[in-house]
Protein backbone atom coordinates (compact mmCIF):
# COMPACT_ATOMS: atom_id res chain seq x y z
CA UNK A 1 0.00 0.00 0.00
CA UNK A 2 1.26 3.48 -0.90
CA UNK A 3 -1.11 5.53 1.23
CA UNK A 4 -0.03 6.14 4.80
CA UNK A 5 3.05 7.46 6.52
CA UNK A 6 6.64 7.06 5.33
CA UNK A 7 9.80 8.37 6.92
CA UNK A 8 11.10 9.45 3.51
CA UNK A 9 9.43 9.89 0.15
CA UNK A 10 11.78 10.13 -2.83
CA UNK A 11 10.31 11.50 -6.07
CA UNK A 12 12.39 10.03 -8.89
CA UNK A 13 14.15 6.68 -9.03
CA UNK A 14 17.09 7.25 -11.32
CA UNK A 15 20.71 7.93 -10.30
CA UNK A 16 20.03 10.65 -7.75
CA UNK A 17 16.79 9.22 -6.39
CA UNK A 18 17.91 5.60 -6.14
CA UNK A 19 21.21 6.65 -4.56
CA UNK A 20 19.45 8.91 -2.04
CA UNK A 21 17.02 6.12 -1.11
CA UNK A 22 19.91 3.70 -0.57
CA UNK A 23 21.90 6.23 1.44
CA UNK A 24 19.02 7.31 3.70
CA UNK A 25 17.53 3.87 4.34
CA UNK A 26 19.78 3.07 7.34
CA UNK A 27 18.49 6.22 9.07
CA UNK A 28 14.79 5.78 8.30
CA UNK A 29 12.05 3.40 9.29
CA UNK A 30 10.60 3.36 5.76
CA UNK A 31 11.43 4.85 2.36
CA UNK A 32 9.03 5.18 -0.58
CA UNK A 33 10.52 5.80 -4.03
CA UNK A 34 8.02 7.14 -6.55
CA UNK A 35 9.33 6.73 -10.10
CA UNK A 36 7.49 7.75 -13.25
CA UNK A 37 9.41 5.61 -15.73
CA UNK A 38 8.58 2.20 -17.11
CA UNK A 39 10.86 -0.74 -16.41
CA UNK A 40 11.71 -0.93 -20.12
CA UNK A 41 12.44 2.79 -20.58
CA UNK A 42 15.31 3.81 -22.85
CA UNK A 43 17.09 7.05 -22.04
CA UNK A 44 19.53 8.48 -24.58
CA UNK A 45 21.89 9.34 -21.75
CA UNK A 46 24.95 7.86 -20.17
CA UNK A 47 26.67 8.15 -16.84
CA UNK A 48 30.38 8.89 -16.85
CA UNK A 49 32.76 9.29 -13.94
CA UNK A 50 36.44 9.06 -13.13
CA UNK A 51 38.46 8.69 -9.92
CA UNK A 52 36.42 11.29 -8.03
CA UNK A 53 33.25 9.46 -8.95
CA UNK A 54 34.69 6.08 -8.00
CA UNK A 55 35.57 7.44 -4.56
CA UNK A 56 32.05 8.83 -4.17
CA UNK A 57 30.47 5.51 -5.16
CA UNK A 58 32.71 3.81 -2.60
CA UNK A 59 31.82 6.32 0.12
CA UNK A 60 28.14 5.69 -0.57
CA UNK A 61 28.63 1.91 -0.52
CA UNK A 62 27.61 1.48 -4.16
CA UNK A 63 30.89 0.88 -5.98
CA UNK A 64 30.34 -2.88 -6.22
CA UNK A 65 26.87 -2.32 -7.71
CA UNK A 66 28.11 0.01 -10.45
CA UNK A 67 31.06 -2.22 -11.31
CA UNK A 68 28.60 -5.09 -11.73
CA UNK A 69 26.98 -3.16 -14.59
CA UNK A 70 29.77 -4.53 -16.76
CA UNK A 71 31.34 -1.39 -18.20
CA UNK A 72 35.07 -1.75 -18.87
CA UNK A 73 37.50 0.47 -17.03
CA UNK A 74 39.41 2.88 -19.24
CA UNK A 75 42.87 4.08 -18.31
CA UNK A 76 43.51 6.65 -21.02
CA UNK A 77 42.16 8.33 -24.11
CA UNK A 78 43.13 9.70 -27.48
CA UNK A 79 42.50 13.39 -28.06
CA UNK A 80 42.27 14.90 -31.53
CA UNK A 81 42.15 18.69 -31.77
CA UNK A 82 41.76 19.80 -35.36
CA UNK A 83 44.36 17.52 -37.01
CA UNK A 84 46.66 17.16 -33.99
CA UNK A 85 46.44 13.86 -32.10
CA UNK A 86 47.74 13.23 -28.59
CA UNK A 87 47.61 10.19 -26.31
CA UNK A 88 46.84 10.52 -22.59
CA UNK A 89 47.30 8.01 -19.79
CA UNK A 90 45.48 8.50 -16.49
CA UNK A 91 47.71 8.90 -13.40
CA UNK A 92 47.51 5.74 -11.32
CA UNK A 93 47.12 7.28 -7.88
CA UNK A 94 45.35 4.22 -6.49
CA UNK A 95 42.96 1.43 -7.42
CA UNK A 96 40.23 3.98 -8.22
CA UNK A 97 42.16 5.73 -11.00
CA UNK A 98 40.06 4.81 -14.01
CA UNK A 99 37.10 6.13 -15.99
CA UNK A 100 33.79 4.37 -16.60
CA UNK A 101 30.80 5.02 -18.83
CA UNK A 102 27.50 3.17 -18.29
CA UNK A 103 24.22 3.52 -20.24
CA UNK A 104 21.57 4.96 -17.98
CA UNK A 105 19.04 2.23 -18.81
CA UNK A 106 21.58 -0.19 -17.32
CA UNK A 107 22.84 1.81 -14.35
CA UNK A 108 19.61 3.36 -13.07
CA UNK A 109 17.63 0.11 -12.67
CA UNK A 110 20.67 -1.50 -11.03
CA UNK A 111 20.78 1.27 -8.43
CA UNK A 112 17.04 1.00 -7.85
CA UNK A 113 17.35 -2.76 -7.27
CA UNK A 114 20.17 -2.35 -4.77
CA UNK A 115 18.16 0.34 -2.94
CA UNK A 116 15.23 -2.08 -2.65
CA UNK A 117 17.61 -4.67 -1.20
CA UNK A 118 17.82 -2.55 1.97
CA UNK A 119 14.51 -4.13 2.99
CA UNK A 120 12.80 -0.91 4.10
CA UNK A 121 12.74 0.70 0.63
CA UNK A 122 9.57 0.32 -1.47
CA UNK A 123 9.39 1.36 -5.12
CA UNK A 124 6.13 2.55 -6.68
CA UNK A 125 6.55 2.41 -10.47
CA UNK A 126 5.23 3.82 -12.72
CA UNK A 127 3.88 6.50 -10.41
CA UNK A 128 4.44 10.19 -9.86
CA UNK A 129 4.15 12.86 -7.20
CA UNK A 130 1.43 15.24 -8.40
CA UNK A 131 1.04 17.54 -5.39
CA UNK A 132 2.76 18.50 -2.16
CA UNK A 133 1.04 19.07 1.18
CA UNK A 134 2.49 21.71 3.50
CA UNK A 135 1.33 22.89 6.90
CA UNK A 136 2.93 25.40 9.20
CA UNK A 137 5.55 26.23 6.57
CA UNK A 138 6.81 22.65 6.36
CA UNK A 139 6.28 19.82 3.88
CA UNK A 140 4.05 17.18 5.46
CA UNK A 141 3.28 14.84 2.58
CA UNK A 142 2.49 14.33 -1.08
CA UNK A 143 -0.16 13.05 -3.44
CA UNK A 144 1.01 10.03 -5.44
CA UNK A 145 -0.79 9.04 -8.62
CA UNK A 146 -0.48 5.41 -9.67
CA UNK A 147 -2.73 3.36 -11.90
CA UNK A 148 -5.16 6.25 -12.35
CA UNK A 149 -5.74 6.62 -8.60
CA UNK A 150 -4.45 9.23 -6.16
CA UNK A 151 -2.92 8.16 -2.86
CA UNK A 152 -2.37 10.51 0.07
CA UNK A 153 1.01 10.03 1.69
CA UNK A 154 2.53 11.73 4.71
CA UNK A 155 6.26 11.86 5.36
CA UNK A 156 8.95 13.31 7.58
CA UNK A 157 11.21 14.17 4.65
CA UNK A 158 10.52 14.68 0.95
CA UNK A 159 13.46 14.24 -1.41
CA UNK A 160 12.96 15.51 -4.95
CA UNK A 161 15.10 13.79 -7.57
CA UNK A 162 12.70 14.28 -10.46
CA UNK A 163 14.96 16.06 -12.91
CA UNK A 164 15.95 19.50 -14.09
CA UNK A 165 12.33 20.35 -15.04
CA UNK A 166 10.97 19.37 -11.62
CA UNK A 167 7.45 20.74 -11.28
CA UNK A 168 7.52 19.69 -7.65
CA UNK A 169 10.50 21.96 -6.98
CA UNK A 170 8.43 24.74 -8.54
CA UNK A 171 5.57 23.86 -6.19
CA UNK A 172 7.94 24.29 -3.25
CA UNK A 173 8.99 27.69 -4.50
CA UNK A 174 12.58 26.48 -4.94
CA UNK A 175 13.34 28.92 -7.74
CA UNK A 176 16.67 28.74 -9.61
CA UNK A 177 19.07 31.40 -8.36
CA UNK A 178 21.80 30.83 -10.93
CA UNK A 179 21.04 30.02 -14.57
CA UNK A 180 23.35 29.61 -17.57
CA UNK A 181 21.75 28.85 -20.96
CA UNK A 182 23.63 26.24 -22.98
CA UNK A 183 24.31 26.56 -26.72
CA UNK A 184 25.12 22.83 -27.00
CA UNK A 185 23.02 19.98 -28.40
CA UNK A 186 24.07 16.52 -27.21
CA UNK A 187 23.24 13.40 -29.23
CA UNK A 188 24.30 9.79 -28.76
CA UNK A 189 23.71 6.25 -29.94
CA UNK A 190 25.05 2.89 -28.82
CA UNK A 191 27.03 0.61 -31.13
CA UNK A 192 28.25 -2.98 -30.93
CA UNK A 193 31.26 -4.74 -32.42
CA UNK A 194 33.29 -1.66 -33.20
CA UNK A 195 36.95 -2.33 -34.05
CA UNK A 196 38.09 -0.05 -31.21
CA UNK A 197 40.05 -0.71 -28.04
CA UNK A 198 37.70 -1.64 -25.18
CA UNK A 199 39.92 0.04 -22.56
CA UNK A 200 40.40 3.46 -24.11
CA UNK A 201 38.26 6.48 -24.92
CA UNK A 202 38.47 8.92 -27.80
CA UNK A 203 37.69 12.65 -28.02
CA UNK A 204 37.77 14.83 -31.11
CA UNK A 205 37.45 18.58 -30.63
CA UNK A 206 36.69 20.44 -33.84
CA UNK A 207 35.32 23.96 -34.43
CA UNK A 208 31.84 23.89 -32.94
CA UNK A 209 31.67 20.20 -32.12
CA UNK A 210 32.99 17.42 -29.93
CA UNK A 211 32.85 13.76 -31.03
CA UNK A 212 33.38 11.01 -28.47
CA UNK A 213 33.54 7.22 -28.43
CA UNK A 214 33.66 5.43 -25.09
CA UNK A 215 33.44 1.71 -24.27
CA UNK A 216 30.39 1.18 -22.04
CA UNK A 217 29.78 -2.55 -21.87
CA UNK A 218 30.88 -5.92 -23.23
CA UNK A 219 31.42 -5.28 -26.95
CA UNK A 220 29.50 -2.01 -26.73
CA UNK A 221 30.44 1.63 -27.26
CA UNK A 222 28.66 4.93 -26.89
CA UNK A 223 29.25 7.31 -29.78
CA UNK A 224 28.21 10.86 -28.95
CA UNK A 225 28.51 14.39 -30.22
CA UNK A 226 28.11 17.82 -28.67
CA UNK A 227 27.23 20.39 -31.32
CA UNK A 228 27.15 24.15 -30.90
CA UNK A 229 23.80 25.63 -31.95
CA UNK A 230 25.55 28.00 -34.33
CA UNK A 231 27.08 25.05 -36.15
CA UNK A 232 23.63 23.49 -36.47
CA UNK A 233 22.19 26.74 -37.80
CA UNK A 234 25.01 27.11 -40.32
CA UNK A 235 24.57 23.53 -41.53
CA UNK A 236 20.91 24.20 -42.26
CA UNK A 237 19.93 20.64 -41.39
CA UNK A 238 18.55 18.56 -38.56
CA UNK A 239 21.00 17.81 -35.70
CA UNK A 240 20.66 14.10 -36.48
CA UNK A 241 22.09 14.69 -39.95
CA UNK A 242 24.95 16.67 -38.47
CA UNK A 243 25.61 13.83 -36.02
CA UNK A 244 25.84 11.39 -38.94
CA UNK A 245 28.17 13.70 -40.84
CA UNK A 246 30.47 14.39 -37.87
CA UNK A 247 30.83 10.72 -36.98
CA UNK A 248 31.24 9.55 -40.59
CA UNK A 249 33.96 12.12 -41.33
CA UNK A 250 35.93 11.48 -38.16
CA UNK A 251 39.07 9.44 -38.99
CA UNK A 252 38.77 7.35 -35.82
CA UNK A 253 35.00 6.92 -35.34
CA UNK A 254 33.95 6.90 -39.01
CA UNK A 255 35.64 3.66 -40.12
CA UNK A 256 34.55 1.95 -36.89
CA UNK A 257 30.83 2.72 -37.13
CA UNK A 258 30.87 1.79 -40.82
CA UNK A 259 31.61 -1.85 -39.94
CA UNK A 260 29.89 -1.98 -36.53
CA UNK A 261 26.21 -2.22 -35.61
CA UNK A 262 24.06 0.55 -34.19
CA UNK A 263 22.05 -1.08 -31.38
CA UNK A 264 19.99 1.86 -30.14
CA UNK A 265 18.16 4.74 -31.69
CA UNK A 266 19.74 8.17 -31.74
CA UNK A 267 18.67 10.52 -29.00
CA UNK A 268 19.73 13.41 -26.85
CA UNK A 269 18.81 16.91 -25.80
CA UNK A 270 19.29 20.54 -26.63
CA UNK A 271 18.15 24.00 -25.51
CA UNK A 272 19.27 23.10 -21.99
CA UNK A 273 20.22 25.43 -19.19
CA UNK A 274 22.45 24.94 -16.22
CA UNK A 275 20.78 25.92 -12.98
CA UNK A 276 21.12 25.88 -9.23
CA UNK A 277 18.18 25.72 -6.88
CA UNK A 278 18.24 25.76 -3.06
CA UNK A 279 19.11 22.27 -1.86
CA UNK A 280 16.83 22.14 1.18
CA UNK A 281 14.02 23.69 3.13
CA UNK A 282 11.62 22.71 5.94
CA UNK A 283 11.00 19.01 5.39
CA UNK A 284 12.40 18.79 1.86
CA UNK A 285 15.62 18.38 -0.08
CA UNK A 286 16.62 18.42 -3.78
CA UNK A 287 19.22 16.03 -5.20
CA UNK A 288 20.47 15.47 -8.73
CA UNK A 289 19.38 17.66 -11.63
CA UNK A 290 16.33 18.86 -9.71
CA UNK A 291 18.61 20.99 -7.57
CA UNK A 292 21.83 21.31 -9.53
CA UNK A 293 21.99 20.82 -13.28
CA UNK A 294 25.29 20.94 -15.18
CA UNK A 295 25.46 20.95 -18.94
CA UNK A 296 26.17 17.36 -20.07
CA UNK A 297 28.98 18.55 -22.34
CA UNK A 298 31.32 18.21 -19.33
CA UNK A 299 30.09 14.76 -18.20
CA UNK A 300 30.04 15.90 -14.56
CA UNK A 301 26.36 15.44 -13.77
CA UNK A 302 26.86 12.08 -12.06
CA UNK A 303 29.40 13.57 -9.68
CA UNK A 304 27.08 16.42 -8.72
CA UNK A 305 24.23 13.99 -8.02
CA UNK A 306 26.44 11.82 -5.82
CA UNK A 307 27.82 14.81 -3.93
CA UNK A 308 24.30 16.00 -3.07
CA UNK A 309 23.23 12.52 -1.94
CA UNK A 310 26.32 12.18 0.23
CA UNK A 311 25.84 15.62 1.80
CA UNK A 312 22.21 14.80 2.64
CA UNK A 313 23.16 11.40 4.07
CA UNK A 314 25.86 12.89 6.26
CA UNK A 315 23.52 15.56 7.64
CA UNK A 316 20.82 12.98 8.45
CA UNK A 317 23.46 10.80 10.13
CA UNK A 318 24.61 13.81 12.15
CA UNK A 319 21.04 14.53 13.23
CA UNK A 320 20.71 10.91 14.31
CA UNK A 321 18.05 9.71 11.89
CA UNK A 322 14.77 10.71 10.31
CA UNK A 323 11.95 11.25 12.72
CA UNK A 324 9.88 14.06 14.16
CA UNK A 325 12.98 16.17 14.81
CA UNK A 326 12.90 17.09 11.13
CA UNK A 327 9.84 19.17 11.90
CA UNK A 328 12.47 21.79 12.67
CA UNK A 329 13.51 22.84 9.17
CA UNK A 330 16.65 24.57 10.44
CA UNK A 331 18.30 21.16 10.86
CA UNK A 332 18.75 21.07 7.08
CA UNK A 333 20.15 24.60 6.84
CA UNK A 334 23.50 25.09 5.15
CA UNK A 335 23.24 22.23 2.66
CA UNK A 336 22.98 24.58 -0.31
CA UNK A 337 26.17 26.39 0.58
CA UNK A 338 28.02 23.14 1.21
CA UNK A 339 26.93 21.65 -2.12
CA UNK A 340 27.77 24.79 -4.08
CA UNK A 341 31.21 25.04 -2.52
CA UNK A 342 32.07 21.42 -3.30
CA UNK A 343 30.88 21.70 -6.90
CA UNK A 344 32.08 25.21 -7.72
CA UNK A 345 34.96 24.05 -9.92
CA UNK A 346 32.63 21.82 -11.93
CA UNK A 347 30.17 24.69 -12.36
CA UNK A 348 32.89 27.07 -13.58
CA UNK A 349 34.20 24.57 -16.16
CA UNK A 350 30.73 23.89 -17.54
CA UNK A 351 29.70 27.55 -17.49
CA UNK A 352 32.80 28.56 -19.46
CA UNK A 353 31.92 26.05 -22.18
CA UNK A 354 28.42 27.50 -22.35
CA UNK A 355 29.56 31.04 -23.04
CA UNK A 356 28.79 32.38 -26.54
CA UNK A 357 31.73 31.83 -28.85
CA UNK A 358 32.30 32.13 -32.58
CA UNK A 359 32.02 28.91 -34.56
CA UNK A 360 33.89 28.40 -37.80
CA UNK A 361 31.77 27.28 -40.75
Amino acid sequence: MIAGHWSVVVAGGRIAGATAAWALAPYAESVLVVDASQATSFWPQQSTWDREGNLLWQDLGLLEAVLACGAPRTYGHTLRVDDDVAEYEYPQQDGHSYRMTVPREVLDPALLRVAESRGNVTVARPARVTDITSRGGRVRGVTVRQGGADHQVSCDLLVLADGRLSHNADRLGAEPYRVVPSPWVALLAYFADLPLRPDRGYFSSQPGSLAISTPCGPGQWCVSTDMHQRLIDESGGHPARLFARITAEDPHIGPAVKVGRQVSRLGGAGKLRMQRRPMSGPGWCLVGDAGYHLDPVTARGTKSALVAARILRDRIAEIGGIDGTLLDGTLLDGLTEQRDAELEEDWVVAAELCQPAPVAS
